[in-house]
């Protein structure tokens, strides 16, 4: 791995949970015709029902809209040109077993050559990997994490 790859993953990284925050505006406004559609509608219990579940979803895609929200805000805030052979906040880490880049908790991305997992600084991997370099080794649950680098 390279300086070059890892603006490449980060790119692509800003780009997915811009499309996902996008997704979920979409369904927003989706529910929110649906719901006005649905105020057109007869009264009665089923009619009360539907309203209370849509309800119930608009404020679930809300939470969501607005935890990615903010998730995007910590990752844009982050250097990742931290240049540093021991790994902190902003580093892409490259092990026998995965690609990870300590930023915020996206979880797992799939990007074309490879897997690359998004840990929070919060994460119990994150306090395992704080402060060490290449060539050091960490043990989870029962597999060995070998550094092979730290960009």
């Amino acid at each position: 791995m390279n300086r070059l790859e890892k603006q490449q993953i980060i790119s692509f990284l800003r780009q997915q949970m811009e499309e996902r925050i996008a997704e979920i505006d979409l369904q927003v406004k989706a529910l929110q015709h649906d719901v006005a559609n649905e105020s057109k509608s007869s009264a009665g219990d089923k009619h009360e029902t539907s309203r209370a579940m849509m309800n119930l979803e608009q404020e679930k895609l809300d939470k969501q809209y607005q935890e990615l929200t903010m998730m995007k805000e910590r990752f844009d805030k982050i250097n990742f040109d931290c240049s540093s052979e021991k790994i902190q906040i902003g580093s892409l880490i490259e092990t026998n077993k995965g690609i990870f880049l300590l930023s915020v908790g996206f979880g797992k991305i799939q990007t074309a050559q490879r897997d690359l997992m998004l840990l929070s600084i919060q994460s119990p991997l994150e306090e395992l990997l704080n402060g060490k370099k290449k060539d050091d080794r960490f043990k989870l649950n029962t597999h060995e994490y070998i550094i092979i680098s730290v960009i």
